[in-house]
């Protein structure tokens, strides 16, 4: 499970990073932070997100890997009701 947090200021740039966090499976939590599980040996994501930070040095990208149970702890204000298990990748299929 990772939570991903990003300061990038360019328009551009910005959305092709969210865009690749959506495409994925990162959900997005706030405007500039995503949350998401996956398996460093099943995808590149973060040699994709490098990629695209090389373009300009001021951005930057932070990931946290948190534990489950960090997760599942996780107190929310708002309207924002995740699906925790999807999310934590205990299932494989969300139904909207």
């Amino acid at each position: 499970m990772y939570l991903i947090i990003y300061d990038i200021t360019e328009t551009s740039l910005r959305t092709r990073v969210a865009k690749l966090l959506i495409r994925e499976g990162f959900e997005r939590i706030q405007l500039s932070v995503f949350i998401g599980h996956f398996s460093p040996e099943e995808n590149n994501v973060w040699s994709k997100l490098a990629s695209l930070m090389k373009e300009t040095p001021n951005n930057k990208i932070f990931y946290l890997r948190i534990s489950t149970e960090s997760f599942y702890a996780m107190k929310i204000i708002g309207n924002f009701q995740p699906d925790f298990d999807y999310l934590s990748g205990k299932k494989r299929s969300l139904i909207v």
